[in-house]
C-alpha cells in the first residue's frame, strides 16, 4: 500500500513521458538562477527509510549550498523544488516501498534558492534507500522539464489526489510511446548514461549501448505481435459469416458448414494462442527494459564509489560503511542485470514455442482455406460473397505468416545482442 504524504520526506520524483527522441546533447547553459556543476561530478546520499539524511558526497553537500550540519539528520525534502508535480512523490514511494529501484528526472531547491536538475536513481538498503545522481542533458530532459510544467498546472488548477495526478502522468506516458513507467525509466537512464559519455568524451558503453540494441529489438517484437493482433480481430467475424452463408445454401452448402465449423475450432485455439503469445512478447519486452535499468544503474553506481573513494571522509559518516554500500549495491546490480539476460534467453525460447504453435494453427487455416476455395468453385458462381469470404482468410493467413517471419527476425536480434553482452561483460 502507497505511504505518500504532503509531508512525506523525499525530494526525488518520478516522470513519464515521450517515445524515444534522438540522442542529442544541448550545449551546456547555465541561467543565473541555476547551481552550476560539471557532468564529470556525481551524487550520492543516503537516508533512512523515512528519507532523513544519514550521509552523502561532497558534490551533495557542495550544489545543494547547505553545511554538512544543516543537512545530516534532516528530511530530505529540505531540498524539494516547488515546482516537482506531487505525482512523481506518489510514484516513488509506491515503486520504492516495494523493494524496487527506481528512476527520475529531479529539480532541486539549494539553500539560496537557486535550482540544479538531476537524473535520479533511487535503490532500497537495509535500513533506508540509497540514491545517485547525474547530470541530464539529453534531448528527452528537455521534453520531461516540459510535462512537467503541464502536470503542476493541471494539479495547481484542478487539485487532484497525488495518485490521480499520477495517473495522469502514467496516461500520458503511454500516450507518448511507453509501455509503462519502468519503459520509460531504463530508456531516460541510458539516454542521460550515453549524453554524458559523449559530454566527457568518453567511449560508448558497450554494455548500454547493446542493452539499448534489445529494446528496439524487443519494440519491434511487440508491434508484430500486436500487428497480428489487430488482424486477427480483423478476421473474428469470417467463421459466423460461413455459417450464414452455409445455412442459406441449404443442402448444397453442407461443405460450407463443415469449413466454417473446422475454421471456428482453429479460430478458438487462436484465440487462447493469441493471449500467450501478447503475454510473452510484453515479458519479453518488461525484461529487457528490467535488464537495462539495472546495467545502467550498476554503472553508475560503481563510478560514484570510484569518486567517493577519493573523499575525505565527511563530517559524522562512515566512510568506510558507505564505501561499503556502495560496492554492495554496485555488485548486486551487475549480478542482477547479468541474471536478467540469462531470463530474457528463457522467455524468448517459450516465446519462440508459441510462434512455433502458432505456425502450425496457420497450417490448419491453409488446408481450410483450400477446401473453401474448392467449395466455392463448386457453387453457383454468382454468389460472390462466399469468394470474398474465403479471401478474408487468406489474408488473415498472410498476416499471421509475415508477422512470425518478423518475429523471428527480432528474437534473432535480441539473442545475437544477449550473447555479445555477455562476451562483453
Amino acid at each position: 500500500m502507497n505511504t505518500y504524504t504532503e509531508d512525506s520526506d523525499t525530494e526525488l520524483t518520478l516522470n513519464p513521458e515521450f517515445s524515444s527522441p534522438a540522442i542529442t546533447e544541448p550545449p551546456p547553459s547555465q541561467s543565473s538562477n541555476e547551481v552550476p556543476f560539471s557532468f564529470d561530478e556525481l551524487f550520492f546520499s543516503r537516508t533512512d527509510e523515512k528519507g532523513i539524511i544519514l550521509s552523502g558526497n561532497s558534490v551533495f553537500q557542495r550544489v545543494s549550498i547547505y553545511a554538512w550540519d544543516e543537512l545530516l539528520n534532516k528530511p530530505h525534502k529540505i531540498i524539494r523544488h516547488p515546482d516537482m508535480p506531487k505525482a512523481v512523490f506518489w510514484l516513488l514511494w509506491d515503486t520504492i516501498k516495494s523493494g524496487h529501484p527506481v528512476g527520475a528526472y529531479v529539480k532541486n531547491r539549494a539553500k539560496d534558492g537557486r535550482h540544479y536538475w538531476v537524473f535520479a536513481i533511487v535503490t532500497p538498503i537495509d535500513g533506508g534507500f540509497l540514491s545517485v545522481r547525474l547530470k541530464p542533458s539529453s534531448s528527452l530532459f528537455r521534453t520531461v522539464k516540459n510535462e512537467y510544467i503541464a502536470l503542476r498546472k493541471i494539479e495547481n488548477s484542478d487539485h487532484p489526489t497525488p495518485e490521480k495526478s499520477a495517473k495522469i502522468l502514467l496516461s500520458r506516458l503511454q500516450n507518448l510511446g511507453y509501455r509503462d513507467y519502468n519503459a520509460f525509466m531504463a530508456s531516460a537512464l541510458s539516454h542521460e548514461i550515453i549524453a554524458r559519455d559523449r559530454q566527457l568524451k568518453k567511449p560508448e558503453d558497450p554494455s548500454v549501448a547493446n542493452f539499448n540494441k534489445l529494446v528496439e529489438s524487443a519494440q519491434h517484437l511487440l508491434d508484430h505481435t500486436k500487428q497480428i493482433f489487430s488482424a486477427y480481430e480483423g478476421h473474428r467475424h469470417v467463421p459466423l459469416n460461413l455459417r450464414v452463408h452455409a445455412a442459406q445454401l441449404g443442402e448444397t452448402g453442407a461443405a460450407i458448414g463443415v469449413i466454417s465449423s473446422n475454421y471456428t475450432t482453429i479460430a478458438a485455439e487462436l484465440q487462447d494462442k493469441m493471449t500467450q503469445f501478447m503475454e510473452s512478447g510484453t515479458h519479453v519486452a518488461q525484461t529487457i527494459d528490467n535488464g537495462l535499468f539495472l546495467a545502467s544503474t550498476a554503472r553508475i553506481q560503481g563510478e560514484v564509489a570510484s569518486i567517493f573513494k577519493q573523499e575525505a571522509p565527511n563530517k559524522g559518516a562512515s566512510q568506510e560503511k558507505e564505501m561499503i554500500n556502495l560496492e554492495q549495491q554496485q555488485q548486486a546490480y551487475s549480478h542482477k542485470a547479468a541474471q536478467g539476460l540469462k531470463e530474457i534467453s528463457v522467455k524468448i525460447s517459450q516465446f519462440k514455442e508459441t510462434c512455433l504453435e502458432m505456425r502450425k494453427l496457420t497450417a490448419s487455416l491453409e488446408v481450410t482455406r483450400v477446401m473453401g476455395k474448392i467449395q466455392c468453385a463448386s457453387l453457383d458462381a454468382s454468389n460472390s460473397s462466399l469468394p470474398n469470404l474465403i479471401n478474408d482468410l487468406g489474408q488473415f493467413q498472410d498476416a499471421i505468416a509475415d508477422g512470425l517471419k518478423l518475429i523471428d527476425q527480432a528474437n534473432k536480434a535480441i539473442e545475437y545482442n544477449i550473447d555479445y553482452i555477455l562476451e562483453c561483460s
